[in-house]
């Protein structure tokens, strides 16, 4: 069965995520992702618990308790103008800061240096900081994708078990890891999706994004092509959606991208477009529930 089955949907049915990456870095991105949630075409969020509008986003969540936000789990902080700090004290988590005391710059600087013991503490850290703070997770997914990387695929796949929260996790293939010069990680994956099955854990069908540098004015087109040729199944879609503001743009150069983001998610045109093509739309509340509930078929 894939996951639109197990979910109650016929087997050709088209499911789609639309979701909102980064709510928490910014001021921008908190209120586009509100605005996009609210009244637009976005189904969910995940949120950048170590950044500074964290606050914000909790404070929205607990006066929006159906909002669809998970953790957006992460290990670094890309931005060299703009930086954060783990939660995990630098004292018991050491191999989590640069010289500087920040996250790592890159995801390959945090996968040579940064000790599995470690991850797994600032990943729990981060997941117990956005409980307390009253946000009702409904998911976990991976900033920058650092978190699926060998050395700390086990610990997301413990945290999803034991907190009972679907992953941003699709099945690896053998075929596809060998034609990119990545066979040693299926050596790896291969046993942690199992240990995810094995639990029950809900496992996504597909995943889409956009590549970066692609020209603004072929952004709407091309989300078009990707929904037109959608799969059976159900599908994780990201955006970065963020305001246009000056902080946004002092920060990165990905600026203009994102607001385009935002100008094409923010109200419900695009929503329209997709179900019209027959795709349903969903968030991750939706899985977590019927995952929660042993709702999902065998």
């Amino acid at each position: 069965m894939n996951l639109a089955e197990r979910l109650g949907y016929r087997a050709d049915d088209r499911v789609l995520i639309i979701h909102a990456d980064d709510v928490g870095v910014t001021h921008a991105s908190n209120q586009a992702a509100f605005e996009a949630m609210e009244g637009g075409s976005v189904t969910c969020g995940s949120i950048l618990v170590p950044c500074p509008w964290f606050a914000e986003v909790a404070e929205y969540c607990r006066s929006h308790p159906r909002a669809d936000f998970g953790i957006h789990l992460t290990l670094i902080c890309e931005y060299p103008r703009y930086r954060w700090r783990a939660l995990s004290g630098r004292e018991t988590s050491p191999t989590l800061y640069d010289a500087h005391g920040h996250m790592w710059l890159t995801t390959q600087e945090a996968v040579a240096r940064v000790s599995p013991a470690d991850a797994a503490r600032e990943m729990r850290a981060q997941v117990e900081a956005a409980l307390a703070a009253g946000i009702d997770v409904t998911h976990l997914d991976t900033h920058s994708g650092t978190v699926l990387f060998p050395n700390f695929i086990e610990s997301y796949i413990s945290l999803g078990i034991e907190y009972q929260l679907p992953l941003f996790l699709i099945r690896p293939s053998r075929e596809l890891l060998e034609a990119r010069g990545m066979l040693e990680f299926w050596e790896v994956l291969e046993p942690q999706v199992k240990r995810a099955e094995e639990a029950r854990l809900p496992i996504l069908d597909g995943m889409l994004a956009d590549a970066p540098g692609r020209p603004l004015e072929e952004k709407e087109a091309y989300y078009k092509s990707l929904f037109a040729g959608l799969k059976p199944g159900v599908t994780h879609f990201l955006i970065h959606p963020a305001k246009p503001s000056d902080e946004l743009s002092s920060i990165t150069t990905d600026a203009p991208a994102r607001a385009k983001d935002y100008e094409l998610f923010r109200d419900g045109s695009m929503r329209r477009h997709v179900e019209g093509l027959g795709i349903r739309l969903i968030g991750y509340r939706e899985i977590r529930d019927a995952y929660r509930a042993g709702a999902l078929k065998n």
